[in-house]
């Protein structure tokens, strides 16, 4: 009876050790974003559950101001939520589909990319996004969410993977809406002979307009303005979609010159998701269309894509970025 006593209590004491050993433990400390000049400390609160601290974004969602764009200010509520992983990936997603507050819903969106880089904040615009589920969740959102797409897609590129590509391209083809970030966004991935952003020999880059004087202050040029101009001026070498040409963007630079340069720099990275329109070269001549003519094109280069290329996407996980600030 006393062995089978004994067994008994090796048994309940491996039963706890093997609990133990699985338990989460969770590390409240040492917790830093980067800002210019240094880092700040975060402070996180270990006694909240989630259950109460994920609600409170609906009143901290304000990111500590880093002075750097491409740096985020995560505050110190999203890395006690953060810090519970994987735990805390689904109540973050359902509050987000919940929420009303718009500030609240993007206040989660970042917390759940801090929850994916394992509150790694690195001192660089690019970290290791490898929590596959985190990312996975902002797929989900992003397929559904027309508001907050410009700003899921800002973090998915921070750090490109392969996986990612077949899942944009579902969303695309499943979407009605141009959803140019994501049309923009695909140019951070190192993608061959793409549908659009094809190399423009040298001497087209002397192409120039010059912008009319403005007779007040309150005057201002429009991109479509300019595709205008160019059009006219270059009638044989640009070619533009008429839909440009009612695009009523303020253009911001002071320069009075533009050169073509400035609409075929389409430059993507952290902190700038580029412009809702895009360009390709053929037979000499540099075609600009809009995001929703992209993205028939970039649909048409997908499906034209060998299987065995579609598998090695949707099965890999390596980066596949293009960076550069």
């Amino acid at each position: 009876m006393k062995l089978i006593i004994s067994f008994i209590s090796i048994l309940f004491l491996i039963g706890c050790n093997k609990h133990s050993r699985i338990e989460p433990t969770i590390n409240y400390s040492g917790y830093y974003i980067w800002v210019e000049g240094g880092r700040m400390k975060m402070e996180l609160d270990s006694i909240s559950p989630l259950n109460k601290l994920i609600p409170r974004l609906r009143d901290h969602y304000v990111l500590y101001e880093t002075h750097k764009a491409y740096l985020i200010g995560f505050n110190d509520l999203m890395f006690s939520i953060a810090v519970h992983s994987d735990e805390a990936i689904e109540p973050l997603k359902n509050y987000i589909d919940t929420t009303s507050s718009y500030n609240a819903k993007m206040a989660a969106i970042y917390t759940l990319y801090l929850t994916g880089i394992n509150c790694n904040v690195e001192h660089s615009p690019y970290e290791d996004f490898t929590n596959i589920r985190a990312r996975d969740a902002l797929f989900k959102i992003l397929a559904k969410d027309t508001v907050m797409q410009m700003q899921i897609m800002l973090l998915l590129i921070r750090d490109p993977r392969e996986s990612d590509v077949p899942k944009l391209f579902n969303i695309l083809e499943t979407s009605t809406s141009d959803f140019w970030p994501v049309i923009s966004g695909l140019l951070r991935y190192d993608l061959i002979n793409i549908p659009v952003k094809q190399d423009i020999p040298d001497s087209l880059f002397s192409m120039k307009i010059r912008l009319p004087r403005q007779t007040s202050s309150e005057s201002y040029s429009t991109i479509g303005d300019i595709f205008s101009i160019f059009a006219q001026k270059y009638p044989n070498l640009i070619q533009i979609e008429d839909t440009l040409f009612h695009y009523d963007e303020q253009w911001y630079d002071n320069e009075n010159e533009i050169y073509i340069r400035h609409l075929t720099n389409l430059h993507v990275g952290p902190s700038f998701i580029g412009a809702n329109f895009q360009y390709f070269y053929k037979d000499g001549i540099v075609h600009f269309c809009s995001a929703l003519t992209a993205k028939h094109l970039w649909l048409d280069w997908w499906n034209s894509q060998s299987t065995s290329n579609k598998d090695s996407l949707y099965n890999g996980y390596k980066k596949i970025g293009i960076n550069r600030v």
